[in-house]
């Protein structure tokens, strides 16, 4: 029998065990996932009730009732709430389809526990309060987001300079963009770095840099930032350094943060007038004309 045959037949004979060892061996570690699976066996009525009512009940129902009303709303509005809930970072847990459910339910709740409440006393004035309450009922979902809006949108303009010069520092000690992006947004948890890290994802998948930053201007929807991915998009396509373009655009944006702090204090002094008109001139007064009113009655 030649060596080549003896070689082979001596691996096989080896390889066994250690394909057995490899296969059907209970290591440390395997014994421990298998004791912790073992004590896990969720069905799924378990795995639903682990989620909130809101999410089991009123969500589904919502969407259902909106997925039917949607054919009926106006050319663009599912769009424009979709931006709004973009820029209220609700996207992906909240749907157009369920504001426009809610627009129907809760007017409907309102107005059946107010006409519950009202039975056998229909007075006119009832009758507005029942109206009143249905319509902010209504009103009250866009109310709501939209005010969710706003509040993220100046979280995101607050802290914009703030972290365009922790970037600027990053970029001009030699990181790449998406380095020295990941670097700033790391640990952190205000609007700006969700923003961020998000957009990082979307580069992580394929997405092109240009095409991410503007995917995140048209989510936040802040005119700063706009500006900044408008000024980082025109960089990149003429081959403008990013560090000197970066350093530009963070005193830019510095430089408008003091001016709305100086418009703010500048109408500082028109906003007292109403306190110091109809809190602190009342007493005033009173200390002042009380005692000749008390005298001259005494009199």
């Amino acid at each position: 029998m030649s060596i080549v045959l003896w070689s082979a037949s001596t691996m096989v004979v080896t390889s066994i065990p250690v394909a057995w060892w490899a296969l059907f061996a209970d290591r440390p570690a395997s014994q421990r996932a298998s004791q912790n699976l073992a004590g896990y066996n969720p069905t799924m009525r378990q795995t639903v009730l682990q989620r909130s009512p809101v999410e089991r009940l009123v969500l589904p129902v919502t969407r259902q009732i909106g997925a039917r009303l949607v054919r009926f709303t106006p050319i663009g509005w599912v769009e424009r709430r979709n931006l709004t809930l973009a820029k209220a970072g609700l996207s992906g847990r909240v749907t157009a389809e369920q504001i426009l459910g809610a627009k129907l339910v809760l007017p409907v709740l309102v107005a059946a526990v107010l006409g519950l409440r009202l039975v056998g006393d229909a007075q006119l004035r009832s009758l507005v309060l029942m109206v009143a309450s249905a319509a902010v009922g209504f009103f009250a979902p866009d109310i709501l987001i939209r005010a969710k809006a706003d509040r993220r949108g100046d979280a995101i303009t607050r802290a914009l300079p703030d972290m365009l010069d922790q970037l600027t520092i990053s970029v001009e000690a030699g990181l790449g963009f998406e380095s020295a992006l990941a670097r700033t947004s790391a640990g952190q948890t205000h609007p700006l770095a969700q923003e961020f890290l998000r957009m990082l994802q979307d580069v992580r998948l394929g997405s092109t840099r240009t095409d991410a930053l503007g995917a995140l201007s048209q989510r936040a929807q802040v005119d700063d930032l706009r500006t900044v991915v408008l000024t980082l998009r025109q960089a990149d396509s003429l081959g403008v350094p990013l560090a000197r373009t970066l350093r530009t655009v963070s005193n830019e944006m510095r430089e408008k943060r003091r001016f709305r702090a100086e418009a703010r204090a500048q109408r500082l002094p028109t906003l007292m007038i109403f306190p110091l008109g109809l809190c602190i001139l009342p007493a005033l007064f009173i200390v002042i004309l009380g005692p000749a009113i008390v005298s001259s009655l005494g009199r």
